[in-house]
This record gives C-alpha cells, sequence and structure tokens, in this order.
C-alpha cells in the first residue's frame, strides 16, 4: 500500500530546473536525479514509462514556462550516455506535447 507520504511531490520553484547527470555511474544514479531534480514523489518507478507519466503530471500542473536545463551528459561512460539519450528524448517530447515546458540541452546524449 502506498502512503501518503510516499504520494507527495516536492515542490520545485528553480527555473531553469537543472538537470545535472555528472558523475552518474548506473542507471539508478540518473532516475534519482530526475526524481529529484523534479521532485518526484516515492512512488516514482524509475523506468521511462513512470518518467513520461510523472513530466505529463508536472507540466499539467504548472500555470507558467518553467525551462529544464540538462546537463554532464557527455560525461557519462559510452553506455550510460546512450542510456540518458532516452531521458533526453522523453523530455524533448514533453516540450513538444506542453509548451509551458522548455527543454535546454547543452551536450546531447
Amino acid at each position: 500500500m502506498i502512503s501518503q507520504k510516499d504520494c507527495k511531490w516536492k515542490m520545485i520553484s528553480d527555473n531553469p530546473i537543472i538537470l545535472d547527470f555528472s558523475g552518474c555511474r548506473y542507471p539508478d544514479d540518473i532516475h534519482e536525479r530526475i526524481k529529484l531534480a523534479f521532485g518526484f514523489p516515492n512512488y516514482y518507478g524509475a523506468n521511462w514509462d513512470a518518467l513520461w507519466d510523472c513530466l505529463r503530471d508536472f507540466a499539467l500542473s504548472e500555470s507558467e514556462k518553467r525551462t529544464v536545463k540538462v546537463e554532464g551528459v557527455s560525461t557519462l561512460p559510452k553506455e550510460l550516455r546512450e542510456y540518458t539519450g532516452e531521458a533526453v528524448a522523453i523530455l524533448k517530447e514533453l516540450q513538444q506535447n506542453y509548451p509551458i515546458v522548455e527543454v535546454l540541452v547543452t551536450e546531447e546524449a
């Protein structure tokens, strides 16, 4: 059973939201950085479907334009850069479907 505590989103007022992948070594590190950057609830499933669901909820809850700045991708090991490319693609899809969110990637995966 999911508790009320697990369902709480952390309010993020940063604009831009900095999503820095520097220093990540494992896929779980990537998902933890994403969870913290967006204030996702504890039930975030740490997979790409869960990322899309939570990002969509994030975008629908916003009333003002938010910028997400993705950094540190080029510092990752090759396999993790490729893995992180999926997160970047999901963020770009979010921007396309929800123009209230702007995504800036400093270097591509």
